[in-house]
């Protein structure tokens, strides 16, 4: 009883699909092991055998008894190892790795193994499911982090042509920049202090403003032109897979690892423990990947004490290219003590209607990474664009969905992982992050460590999602030192057939107190035929805190509808103003040139984008319904 009545309080945020429960209550379940199971390992995995058949397979991981762990897999789970598997080694030559690189391909390949832990109110810690053939957990169907995303649609391709060398002959460049100019995705020259332009992941010199200043550093730079001070940073992974945090060498704390903070009563232990995975984004495994794989690093560094009054744009955009191809951008900031800086970072496509024919599934593969010294002030604009424009009225057209199933951009993959570090005091971070592409799966993750005294972070989320995409997006708000504060407002609109989770995490140390904590989630259910999920949570071991979460689902409101028609408005206009409004809150804290109006600029596109998610006619199920 006490397991149902958790799960219920769990799902109390949604509380819309009692099925959901149910199916997650089902899985939760023990199932009896399978016979035919054999695990498929790196060929960088050491003393992996052969079995008569060619399969490479590999030695069972030890715990931290040295017991054997079994490795009996799903066939899915079989299939997400060989997919990624294939995907590390395409192309992978380790003798031109840098040592970063070599660093962070040794910790995923090395044989998978639970390190000891004082973790007291776990007897036994055991390894984490994904663990079974690396040592840092891969993407798992049935784990927490990827419930909702649809893995069966990204290992249905492999990704397995080159990356291109350089854009293709077919694009003009003089073209696109001003067809970018035109869409306002191009910002003009004298309203940037730099421009990183790339195209399917190649730098682009013609299109890009950088700059070598006194007062700012933008480039591009590859990982081995990277400078040395920054290597151990290039090499930091997420979800505490690198267990040292970027402290300064002049900190005056205590530098206590991730794994190790709050003591042994209530630390979270290993990285690669079940215990701990459950708490994970889950993509520390696609940040490895892109570590070893990149080719080009945009890199931002802002000098100490300069005063960057101008935004720097960083611009991803894709040509659609014909083949399965995986892409791997990198992004570094660095905002040195007393900096101030505003970064805006978008991705785009250069063709509004890819080619239905011609077109590959891209997956996109994107880690960024921002450090803020002491005093200094960021100021970030996260945009996807990408992914085409899905189609209207899929919840209730049949030939509607069918064009939809066809959409190229449907076939493609996001991943972006975003990791922050305030390591000094009073340092400043605030981000506005709107996922509004078409692509057909979309994770984003997004974490911040407040290690520094009187240290704040904003962030401010928006999820759009229609036709038949699925979006993930979770975030992570680590207090650490004392003295810190964060603010969070998400916003998800659901529509068509779509599914949106979002999982919000705030853990807030035994160090961290006096900590000033908010955290709130609402969203837009607009039909019977969409699903959301929402999840905020608080993990609280400091005793003198102000914190608070909350979550709320539901549909337009009849009575404000009501309230706009009763005044002349017809039922789509009232619509509209309902869904502008709700986004407001958080699309107004995108950099202003970016945004522009309701004519040009991001916000004529998210109106666009809100036609094709706003419902036709009238609603299935009548009345109001909420979750609160």
């Amino acid at each position: 009883m006490r397991t149902y009545i958790l799960a219920l309080c769990l799902y109390s945020a949604v509380g819309f699909s009692t099925n959901h429960l149910t199916n997650h209550l089902t899985r939760g379940r023990r199932r009896p092991p399978r016979s035919d199971g054999f695990s498929v390992a790196s060929d960088v995995l050491n003393e992996s055998i052969s079995d008569d058949e060619g399969i490479t397979i590999a030695p069972p991981p030890l715990d931290i008894d040295g017991v054997h762990l079994p490795t009996v897999l799903s066939k899915v789970d079989k299939r997400t190892d060989e997919w990624y598997t294939s995907l590390l080694n395409n192309n992978l030559d380790t003798s031109s790795l840098t040592p970063p690189q070599q660093d962070v391909l040794s910790l995923l390949t090395s044989t998978p193994t639970l390190p000891f832990s004082e973790v007291s109110y776990h007897s036994s810690p055991k390894l984490a499911k994904g663990c079974e053939n690396y040592n840092i957990p891969i993407m798992r169907k049935r784990a927490e982090a990827w419930r909702h995303f649809d893995v069966d649609g990204i290992i249905a391709h492999d990704f397995l042509s080159p990356p291109p060398k350089s854009i293709p002959t077919s694009l003009s460049l003089s073209e696109i920049k001003t067809s970018l100019e035109a869409s306002n995705f191009f910002l003009p020259d004298t309203s940037i202090s730099a421009r990183l332009v790339y195209v399917d992941d190649v730098f682009v010199p013609s299109l890009s403003t950088t700059s070598s200043s006194p007062n700012l550093n933008a480039d591009n730079c590859s990982p081995s032109s990277l400078p040395t001070s920054l290597h151990s940073y290039f090499a930091t992974l997420p979800d505490g897979a690198t267990d040292e945090l970027p402290y300064k060498e002049t900190t005056k704390r205590n530098p206590i690892p991730i794994s190790k903070l709050s003591g042994k009563d209530h630390m979270v232990g290993p990285f690669n423990s079940q215990s701990c995975v459950n708490n994970q984004q889950g993509t520390a495994c696609f940040a490895a990947l892109n570590t070893i794989k990149c080719n080009n690093v945009a890199l931002i560094e802002v000098p100490a004490d300069a005063k960057v009054e101008k935004p720097i744009q960083v611009i991803r955009a894709s040509s659609s290219p014909s083949l399965d191809t995986a892409l791997h951008p990198r992004t570094i900031v660095v905002a040195k003590d007393g900096s101030e800086a505003s970064i805006i970072q978008t991705n785009i496509d250069l063709s509004s209607s890819p080619s239905t024919t011609t077109s590959g599934a891209t997956l996109f593969n994107s880690y960024t990474q921002v450090m803020v010294g002491e005093n200094a002030t960021i100021s970030h604009s996260y945009v996807d664009e990408s992914g085409g424009i899905f189609e209207a009225s899929v919840d209730t057209d049949e030939e509607a969905m069918e064009r939809e199933a066809q959409r190229p951009g449907l076939q493609n993959t996001l991943l972006e992982t975003i990791s922050v570090h305030l390591n000094g005091q009073h340092a400043s971070y605030s981000n506005a992050m709107i996922a509004g592409g078409g692509n057909g799966r979309s994770k984003v993750a997004f974490s911040a460590h407040l290690m520094e005294e009187n240290t704040h972070v904003t962030v401010k989320g928006l999820c759009m999602s229609g036709g038949a995409q699925k979006v993930d997006m979770r975030t992570n708000i680590h207090h650490i030192a004392s003295g810190c504060t964060s603010e969070q407002a998400q916003r998800n609109v659901v529509g068509g057939r779509s599914g949106t989770s979002f999982k919000g995490r705030i853990r807030v140390e035994q160090s961290a107190q006096q900590t000033d904590s908010n955290q709130l989630v609402r969203s837009l259910l607009l039909n019977e035929r969409s699903r959301v999920w929402c999840m905020p949570s608080l993990e609280i071991i400091a005793d003198d805190v102000s914190c608070a979460h909350g979550a709320t689902v539901s549909d337009l409101s009849e009575e404000e509808l009501f309230y706009l028609r009763a005044r002349g408005l017809d039922k789509e206009t009232s619509r509209n103003l309902q869904l502008f409004a709700f986004l407001d809150d958080i699309s107004r804290d995108v950099h202003p040139s970016y945004l522009g109006d309701e004519k040009v600029g991001l916000k004529a596109r998210l109106g666009e984008k809100l036609q094709k998610i706003m419902p036709r006619g009238e609603r299935a199920v009548k009345g109001e319904f909420s979750s609160v």
